[in-house]
């Protein structure tokens, strides 16, 4: 990194965290220490401190140092998040150069304007779990379409720390698309994950990531998010739903499959939320199915939605109940709806199934994460 050549990249990805009302600091340093991009401030005597080194390719080329009254946890996975963004940006930085010594002025520009989009993109998949974690009895599939470059959905399936046995799943959705969704995703990605690990239920998760997103963030952006809480042993799944759409419940001796009612409005809007939860058994071959607006809002040439009675449609032609084939299924539906028109917003699908006991059905093993 160059300090007299600070690059707007850098600054963007921190940007975020300056328009708190306190609470939170970071700043990105090259490899001698020199503070490269800085946002946000601290006050109060519970400061807690984290640092993550930058590394581009074999090298470490700085670090990003984070001070905040918002929880160690909390606060070192947004230092991770930005120290892997800050790296795959200076790793950009260095392709820039190469491009624009071989090309004239002109074409170095248009190549800038590409490799920034195509960063955003990288950055977003790095936050995206590609390979689910190992989970006995259950198995995952997802599927991941921004509509633009960069988009604002995100999903997360992850062990829940210190809590054995427990797992947790959820889905988000910023409104609007592009650089302004993208960065208020970044943002509340790790708060979430954060708050999950220390709520003991999914509404108290999303009640602690709307309180930091209402007091710490001034936006006209907001989120909707969906958050469940697995006991994987007992089966036992808790629902939380602000201002998402409801997901499906395909249980294995059914064809019909059934929507999970839990309400309540979007995080950022209100200090306060107030959600119902749902709470359900899931018996072994049952399937859950967690999805974005995209979906059901994908367009036909005519103007006609894809809608929920095609999603409904498409979950019960899946050639198997296995969570793959579901998310596949209703995949190839709404591209084949949508046909030659562009996505109309991202999308976004988490499947979960609870396998079968051995001797009843097949157990289809676990499935890596599809991204489109």
């Amino acid at each position: 990194m160059d300090p007299d050549r600070p690059d707007g990249r850098l600054r963007a990805i921190v940007e975020p965290y300056g328009v708190a009302g306190g609470g939170v600091a970071i700043s990105i340093q090259d490899a001698e220490g020199r503070i490269v991009a800085a946002a946000g401030s601290v006050s109060g005597a519970r400061t807690v401190t984290a640092r993550r080194e930058i590394v581009a390719g074999d090298a470490v080329v700085g670090r990003v140092d984070g001070r905040g009254t918002i929880g160690r946890a909390l606060l070192m996975a947004i230092v991770d998040s930005l120290a892997t963004a800050a790296g795959a940006i200076i790793e950009s930085l260095a392709a820039d150069g190469a491009r624009a010594a071989e090309a004239g002025r002109s074409d170095a520009n248009i190549h800038r304007i590409e490799a920034e989009l195509a960063l955003g993109r990288q950055i977003q998949r790095s936050f995206v779990p590609l390979i689910p974690p190992d989970l006995p009895g259950y198995e995952v599939a997802t599927q991941y379409e921004p509509a633009r470059e960069v988009g604002g959905d995100f999903f997360d399936v992850f062990r829940i720390q210190r809590r054995q046995g427990r797992l947790a799943v959820c889905i988000a959705d910023v409104t609007g698309k592009g650089i302004a969704a993208a960065l208020l995703m970044a943002f509340a990605r790790p708060l979430l994950h954060a708050a999950i690990d220390h709520a003991l239920a999914p509404g108290d998760a999303l009640e602690r990531t709307n309180r930091i997103l209402v007091e710490e963030r001034r936006s006209a952006l907001f989120i909707t998010a969906l958050c469940a809480i697995i006991d994987m042993r007992a089966g036992i799944l808790r629902l939380a739903n602000a201002g998402h759409e409801p997901p499906l419940l395909l249980r294995s001796g059914d064809d019909e499959p059934a929507w999970l009612e839990a309400s309540g409005p979007l995080l950022g809007a209100y200090r306060r939320l107030d959600l119902t939860e749902c709470t359900i058994a899931l018996e072994p071959g049952d399937l859950v199915l967690l999805y974005t607006d995209g979906v059901t809002d994908a367009q036909a040439a005519d103007g006609e939605r894809f809608g929920e009675d095609r999603l409904v449609e498409a979950v019960r032609s899946a050639p198997s109940r296995a969570a793959a084939d579901v998310v596949g299924a209703v995949c190839d539906a709404y591209h084949l709806f949508q046909g030659e028109m562009p996505a109309a917003d991202d999308v976004t699908m988490v499947a979960i199934r609870r396998l079968p006991r051995r001797g009843r059905a097949m157990a289809a093993p676990a499935t890596e994460a599809v991204v489109g």
